[in-house]
């Protein structure tokens, strides 16, 4: 029994942090439910809309891609949709309960709140701006200093983090 115990994760599941660990974006293989990555993020992504707009707020384009993105993202950790869901209504919760995230967007608040449990620096399946444009995170070096990120065209190049962008946020680092 106290084997059992100790086997069991915690009820936020935790960020394949090692290459071998994650799902390969490029193959798409089909997770633990049986979806591949663009399957799970199609049916939790409306989900987690939904969740966000009973707060009354609407959100622009901009702010439903990159929660789109982020989810995606964090898929390809093999983070549990479950938990995409609960943290889009702890987010809600708090702001009818408590006020919290007044004067700021919640789809915002739910990408950060994600990023920050789930997605320590650059993550594969982030969109990132580099000096040769747009473009998704498809590999990080183990080292976290380089990564493969493919361009809008289809050219997949390999640069420094530091050259990189997510979209949403000023400056990145691999973490």
């Amino acid at each position: 029994m106290k084997q059992r115990r100790e086997n069991r994760q915690e009820w936020l599941s935790r960020a394949r942090l090692r290459d071998e660990e994650r799902l390969d974006p490029h193959l798409y293989e089909r997770g633990i439910n049986g979806l591949t990555v663009a399957e799970a993020t199609e049916r939790a992504f409306p989900r987690v809309m939904s969740i966000l707009e009973r707060s009354g707020e609407r959100y622009t384009e901009f702010e439903r891609q990159l929660v789109r993105q982020t989810i995606r993202a964090c898929l390809i950790a093999q983070v549990s949709r479950a938990n995409l869901y609960r943290i889009a209504g702890i987010l809600v919760a708090d702001r009818r309960d408590e006020g919290a995230h007044l004067g700021r967007s919640l789809a915002l608040a739910y990408v950060s709140a994600l990023r920050e449990a789930f997605l320590h620096g650059l993550s594969v399946g982030d969109l990132v701006e580099t000096p040769l444009g747009a473009g998704e995170v498809r590999y990080v070096a183990e080292d976290g200093d380089n990564a493969v990120v493919k361009l809008a065209g289809g050219r997949e190049i390999w640069l420094p983090v530091a050259h990189l962008n997510r979209i949403g946020e000023p400056n990145l680092k691999a973490g």
